[in-house]
């Protein structure tokens, strides 16, 4: 059997493991929509549009499945066990450079310097690394390999004097990272902000840096995607859907506080770890110029085997491709 047609064997095996099926429904009906979120805070405006009933304006019923990261969630929508996933787009980026059908609907999210939610590089507070070369040879928790954390874990250590190549990564999922540094099971592991400010983590870890600022000041660092084939039989579906995902996301950067009752609510975290930590900004788009970092990172790796445009990944039935200049 070819790579590739490994790799879709592969997505189908996962898919049938994750065993979701499309609820038939009155011609007349609200659509269904079966969605693949992942554990971060961005991820969950899917619960918040549903919560509020934006999904139900919008004539949707919305499924939503939590799996364990971006990796995962591209299998299940390309296995066709998800119409419409959420991953970050260094994942998105290594499944097109394989062939996989994977096209961004919209932007999640945006990493800023000035307000960052992901990247948080931690260690114990007694640890004594400090510098990238500090980390030369040591156990590093990331939630998942070839994901936007790892990709950014690996620039910052190179950027900072160490060598990534020695390091070992493991995969940790996101909210028991920061106990598998306390346990001494990791050296160090890579956090969200709602598990960077939780109370116990407050209490034993230090932030050594933001591996995502070695990206950029600002890029593109989740989307929300689906297969060229699903968009092309459901174009006024993923419209909607981009239309409520704009709306949460006016609503959360609004009210903080709303946020923060809801995602406890979905989350493992009390509101109280959450008013302690950054919220993280919704900011919906496909700005060509924040999407191709990512990409030269990726090759700059081996991720992906030949650079291509952030354009490739967009897909025009759905969005027009996006001018380069960034609001």
């Amino acid at each position: 059997m070819q790579p590739r047609a490994k790799r879709l064997a592969a997505a189908v095996a996962f898919a049938l493991a994750v065993s979701w099926y499309a609820k038939p429904g009155a011609a007349d009906g609200p659509d269904t929509l079966r969605i693949a979120v992942i554990p971060t805070e961005v991820s969950a405006a899917a619960y918040y549009a549903a919560d509020l009933g934006y999904f139900k304006d919008a004539g949707i019923d919305a499924e939503i499945t939590s799996l364990a990261n971006g990796n995962a969630a591209t299998a299940a929508v390309v296995a066709g066990a998800a119409d419409i996933g959420f991953s970050n787009t260094f994942s998105l980026s290594i499944a097109h450079d394989k062939g996989l059908p994977v096209n961004i609907l919209t932007g999640s999210d945006l990493h800023r310097t000035a307000n960052p939610s992901q990247g948080f590089l931690a260690v114990l507070k007694a640890s004594p690394i400090r510098a990238g070369k500090d980390f030369n040879g040591k156990t590093v928790a990331v939630p998942g390999l070839g994901t936007a954390t790892y990709f950014a874990l690996r620039n910052w250590i190179d950027k900072n004097g160490g060598d990534s190549s020695t390091v070992k990564y493991v995969e940790v999922p996101i909210p028991t990272i920061a106990d598998a540094i306390i346990t001494g099971r990791v050296d160090a592991g890579s956090l969200d902000a709602a598990n960077m400010y939780a109370a116990r983590s407050k209490t034993a870890l230090r932030e050594v840096g933001n591996t995502y600022d070695s990206i950029g000041p600002k890029w593109v660092a989740g989307a929300w995607f689906a297969t060229p084939a699903w968009i092309g039989a459901h174009p006024g579906l993923a419209r909607k859907f981009i239309a409520v995902y704009e709306r949460v996301a006016v609503w959360a950067n609004a009210h903080p506080d709303d946020v923060v009752k809801l995602y406890a609510k979905h989350s493992a975290f009390t509101v109280d770890d959450l008013r302690a930590s950054p919220r993280a900004q919704l900011e919906p788009s496909t700005e060509l110029d924040l999407i191709q970092p990512v990409i030269d990172t990726a090759l700059r790796y081996g991720a992906i085997k030949q650079a291509f445009s952030a354009g490739e990944l967009l897909n025009p039935v759905v969005k027009p491709v996006a001018g380069t200049k960034a609001p």
